[in-house]
């Protein structure tokens, strides 16, 4: 892109702005970021101004647009129209980099932000990257400001995100939208509407809360143990994958009767197994990962109660041999990182379960709400206690809220998932 220039008798407080050193009539070789802007001294007053970036960089343009904003200066006593600086007239690319600071709360306003975890950070500003890049097609995001963003923008990107996302990850991208615009406008206090007030969003299917009934997951164990057709063929330029693991069985298991998460399950030592002296109660206690990412802490932990089906499949695991040890529970001669393990084992269940019954519409993320539901249906009200749900804080010593402690307790007595 070229150098901006001014000719020998500019229009008067006509400046070359350059928006990566924030300056005027830089000597930089930052063209890309380079734009007009115009400085209108206030009448009456000495060093008083109202400033504008312009958003032509063809110079003629410009200084027609400067002259509109003086003629609206002048009409308007110079008042009504808020002094436009750096701090509310980002370009595109400088506003995306702002709202990514508010989220990690590294803002000056960060105590506006509901603190979020990293993951989601991620996909917010995902979204946006994914819009600038849509509007990157016909206009230079580094130089054209947010103000400028019109409905035929954001009509553009709505027709590739309609393509390209199913509904639920289509109305996820574009609420994104709506909140990038909203911290502009609430918290940078940029003067716009927001070009994503308003639009369709799309038509979700209920989500599905089927339980995994006993039958259907010993039939998905079984065409696991016979590993007939292991090989999966891709799609694109039709590659081939082994989507057996030694380790899918154990970790099915695993899963339903834990009813955790994926990096709960994948990350269970046998030293996280606990005893309640005085009861003989055994559980799990770990890191309550989810809401320790949240709040970027380290102090909150959840409890898995070891009830008599799980606590068969762990002496099966050779209990009495590990206990106490720091091996994983799950695959401890793992050569991989925990989260290749987690897609492993997400995407081996759906593969075993299509050849058993691909009309079964269940994933691995279903064992979980499996064990939710008999735990629900076994301890009514208390069931958030034991599914990460509640976030009761590790006392000194790994002392035991004694409301908890009788959750476990109950739960190891009463439920049951393979019935």
């Amino acid at each position: 892109m070229e150098k901006l220039k001014l000719p020998k008798k500019p229009f008067k407080g006509m400046k070359v702005y350059c928006n990566k050193c924030k300056i005027d009539n830089p000597n930089c070789k930052h063209f890309d970021f380079q734009q007009y802007r115009v400085r209108i001294h206030v009448s009456g007053t000495r060093k008083s101004v109202r400033t504008r970036i312009l958003s032509s960089r063809d110079y003629e343009e410009a200084v027609k647009e400067a002259i509109d904003f003086k003629k609206d200066l002048v009409q308007n006593n110079y008042e009504s129209l808020k002094q436009t600086t750096e701090g509310n007239d980002y370009s595109i690319i400088d506003a995306i980099l702002k709202y990514k600071q508010f989220l990690s709360g590294e803002h000056a306003y960060s105590h506006k932000v509901r603190k979020i975890g990293v993951d989601y950070q991620k996909e917010l500003i995902r979204y946006c990257v994914l819009f600038g890049k849509s509007v990157h097609k016909t206009k230079n995001i580094n130089t054209t400001r947010v103000v400028s963003v019109t409905q035929t923008d954001v009509g553009i990107f709505y027709k590739s995100m309609e393509s390209k996302y199913m509904p639920r990850t289509f109305n996820k991208c574009m609420i994104s939208l709506k909140m990038f615009f909203d911290f502009l406008i609430e918290v940078e206090e940029v003067e716009m509407k927001n070009p994503f007030a308003r639009y369709e969003s799309k038509n979700v299917q209920k989500k599905n809360n089927k339980i995994v009934s006993q039958n259907d997951f010993n039939e998905i164990l079984k065409v696991v143990e016979a590993n007939k057709n292991p090989i999966k063929v891709l799609g694109g330029k039709g590659e081939k994958k082994n989507m057996h693991r030694t380790y899918l069985i154990n970790g099915f298991k695993l899963f339903l009767l834990t009813g955790g998460r994926r990096e709960d399950v994948v990350d269970l030592k046998w030293s996280d197994i606990y005893t309640n002296e005085s009861t003989g109660t055994m559980f799990f206690m770990i890191s309550n990962k989810k809401v320790n990412a949240i709040l970027k802490s380290s102090d909150y932990i959840k409890y898995i109660p070891i009830n008599s089906d799980l606590q068969d499949f762990l002496n099966q695991m050779r209990y009495e041999e590990k206990k106490h040890t720091n091996e994983y529970i799950l695959f401890p001669e793992r050569t991989v990182k925990s989260k290749t393990i987690m897609n492993d084992l997400s995407k081996g269940f759906t593969f075993y379960k299509d050849q058993y019954n691909s009309d079964l519409e269940i994933s691995l993320k279903n064992l979980r709400k499996t064990y939710i539901t008999w735990v629900n249906h076994a301890m009514g009200k208390e069931t958030g206690k034991l599914t990460s749900h509640s976030t009761e804080q590790v006392l000194e010593n790994h002392y035991l809220d004694p409301t908890i402690l009788s959750a476990v307790e109950e739960a190891a007595l009463k439920v049951r998932v393979l019935r």
